[in-house]
Parts: structure tokens; sequence; C-alpha cells
């Protein structure tokens, strides 16, 4: 990936590539490069030298700041308990092992729901997701998730897009979000994001495990684009709400 001429970054797409180019890389070796690639989208967005400070009224910080927690309870409900839940289903009866693992990830992202929306309750708000107004783009981001056919293709949108989006979120260094969330709010951060890894790999190891053919890593490339170019669109429209605007154009995908 590098820099385009717009001055963003330009994400290759990979489902584009032929059958010969994509049968080149063994399952291990295009994990590798589906997790590099939302790697290099996390950065992206995330870094603060493609932001510029926003003086906010306290206020309006405030209401603001509820929302995107009320937002972030809701994400860990449904893009984090009703898709693994999804994936449990898909899996054979043989793979006993895996949904295992998508439970215990299910038991963490209910956690992360409730210590968002203990600090929404702290805030004052509204907590109830049955309440929440879920915006058209987050309602979109998950019909992306609901489009797909296989637990490795919900992998591909879930565990190894959105998961690996979210771990950069309590770095010391190059994250924006140090500038626009106070202390304590970081420490929720970095609470929940040390679940983060277990979930990464259960992305990589569905998505290890079901890259046989380059039809299946296509699919796999392609569920990955649509889930990061909605989160794309949402995160960077979430971090101007909270205080700054972006200066540097958003990553997109191109490049082939």
């Amino acid at each position: 990936m590098k820099p385009a001429d717009h001055g963003g970054l330009r994400a290759i797409r990979y489902s584009d590539w032929d059958d010969d180019r994509l049968g080149q890389y063994d399952p291990r070796d295009f994990a590798d490069l589906l997790h590099r690639r939302a790697l290099d989208v996390a950065e992206d967005v995330y870094h603060p030298g493609n932001y510029e400070m926003v003086e906010l009224d306290p206020a309006v910080y405030r209401e603001r700041l509820t929302f995107y927690l009320r937002r972030r309870a809701w994400g860990e409900c449904y893009f984090g308990t009703l898709t693994p839940a999804r994936q449990i289903t898909l899996l054979g009866d043989d793979e006993i092992a895996m949904k295992l693992r998508l439970a215990r990830q299910i038991n963490d992202e209910v956690r992360h729901h409730d210590v968002f929306a203990d600090e929404v309750k702290r805030l004052g708000g509204e907590w109830r997701i049955t309440n929440f107004p879920a915006p058209k783009p987050l309602l979109r981001m998950y019909g992306v998730q609901l489009e797909q056919s296989s637990a490795a293709e919900l992998a591909a949108a879930n565990q190894y897009s959105g998961e690996i989006v979210l771990s950069v979120q309590d770095r010391e260094e190059d994250n924006v979000l140090r500038l626009l969330l106070d202390e304590r709010i970081m420490a929720v951060l970095e609470d929940i994001e040390a679940d983060e890894p277990a979930h990464i790999a259960i992305g990589r190891d569905l998505v290890r495990r079901y890259a046989r053919t380059p039809s299946e890593m296509r699919a796999m490339a392609a569920a990955q684009e649509l889930f990061l170019e909605a989160q794309i669109t949402q995160h960077v429209s979430e971090l101007e709400t909270l205080g700054c605007r972006r200066v540097r154009a958003a990553p997109a995908f191109g490049l082939r």
C-alpha cells in the first residue's frame, strides 16, 4: 500500500486479482495480506497527523461523547456477539474447539458492552441498547456482515477487519484518540483492547483454514473490503464529531 495522488492511503483490492495471482499465496501468506491491509487502514484512520484539532463547546462535546459511547456499546453487541453467534451456526459439528473460542469472544463482547454502557450511565445518557437509534451507516456495516455466507467470510469482515482496526485504539503513540478522550475513557479502551488479540487470532485461523482456493480467497478479500470501506467512513466521522477535522484524504481501495 502507498499514498495515492489524492494524498490518502490507497489499499490493494485483492478481490480484483485473478486466480493465478491469488494462487501464488498459501493460506498463511494470504492471511498475512489481509491482516496487513486492515492494520494499514487502521493506522491511517487513527494517526493524529491526518487531523487538526477543533475546539468544541464543553456541552456539545459531552453530548457527542455520550453518543459515541452509546454507539460503541451497540457495536459490541451487534458486531461482537451476533456475528460470532452466526459463525458458530455455520461451522461444522466437528469444529468444537473453534466454536468454544467464538463463545469466549461473545462473553468478552458482552463485558465490553457493559463497560461502555456504564460510562454512558455515568454521563447521564440513555444506556439501554433497545433505545439506541442506530445510524444508517452502522446498519449498512452490519448488513455487510449479514451478507456473508461462510464463517470464514464473516471472519474476514469481523475479527479480521473490525477487530484489527479496534486494536490500535489503545496505543500510546500515533493515536488521535489520545487527543480526543480523557484518561478515564482511554483506560476503558485499554481494558477492552486487551481481549482483541484473541479475537483477531480467531479471524486469522478461520481465514487460514478456508483460504484453500483462489475463489475462497477472493470471497474473503471482498468481504473484508466491503466492511473496511464502511468502517473507514464511520470511524473518520466519529473522530471528527469528537473534536478534529481530517486534513488528508481518508483511506480508499483501488490499487491492483
